[in-house]
């Protein structure tokens, strides 16, 4: 196998951006380089989560600049760290992979639960979330989904929305189960659960284990997209 030339490192095949802001980032989230399995290359885009609430051609032209940073650096994928970035899902996706949310992975999920049952999503701000984001990620009427927010989590307020005080992974690890478990209780129908917010990734294995469902995250969509990219050899 022949090695281009071109790039100042290598070695890294999947690019993250993320966003300007306060939060602290731990394992699990997108925005600490130990989440992933492989090496990454982060890009920061500077505009904040909430410049993606509504969308417009401002913010876009930032992603495209993001994303042709990365791809001139030699990165062939591109995971976005607000699930919020699906609303340019096509148009980031026509010019390279790109992971614009972990909302993406609903139309899959639906096919895995035989398009029976109800998926839960548990986002930052069911405020913020919108029919458009749903829709550019794949979503359709056909596929049940129940929406359950953060917000009214003391906590995850403070420390995500607001960008304040320090992160408990202890206390942020029960009002997320806590959120989960209101979900659970209110959809009989449950069948899975999607984390949107990349913060909350960390904690897909101890809600998976509360509620005794599958969870995906922001995470399992990169890695998905990962091993597209580069298959494991077998012989």
């Amino acid at each position: 196998m022949k090695i281009p030339s071109g790039h100042s490192f290598y070695g890294q095949e999947v690019g993250v951006l993320v966003f300007r802001g306060k939060s602290p980032r731990i394992p699990g989230d997108a925005g600490h380089a130990a989440s992933f399995g492989y090496p990454v290359r982060y890009q920061i885009v500077d505009c904040g989560f909430m410049d993606l609430v509504e969308g417009s051609g401002e913010t876009l032209e930032k992603l495209r600049q993001a994303c042709k940073q990365l791809r001139e650096e030699g990165i062939r994928g591109v995971v976005a760290d607000c699930g919020l970035v699906s609303l340019y899902q096509r148009e980031l996706g026509e010019e390279l992979l790109f992971v614009g949310s972990s909302l993406c992975q609903i139309p899959v999920i639906w096919q895995m639960i035989g398009h029976s049952g109800v998926i839960g999503v548990i986002t930052g701000h069911s405020g913020l979330l919108r029919e458009s984001h749903l829709r550019h990620s794949g979503w359709r009427e056909e596929m049940e989904l129940a929406i359950q927010g953060m917000e009214n989590q003391p906590h995850f307020s403070e420390v995500v929305i607001r960008g304040e005080g320090s992160l408990d992974p202890a206390r942020m690890e029960a009002e997320v189960i806590a959120a989960a478990q209101e979900l659970q209780a209110q959809i009989p129908g449950l069948r899975a659960v999607v984390l949107e917010c990349s913060n909350l990734a960390t904690y897909s294995r101890a809600v998976s284990e509360a509620l005794g469902l599958p969870v995906f995250d922001t995470i399992s969509a990169a890695n998905l997209m990962a091993y597209g990219l580069c298959p494991p050899h077998y012989c």
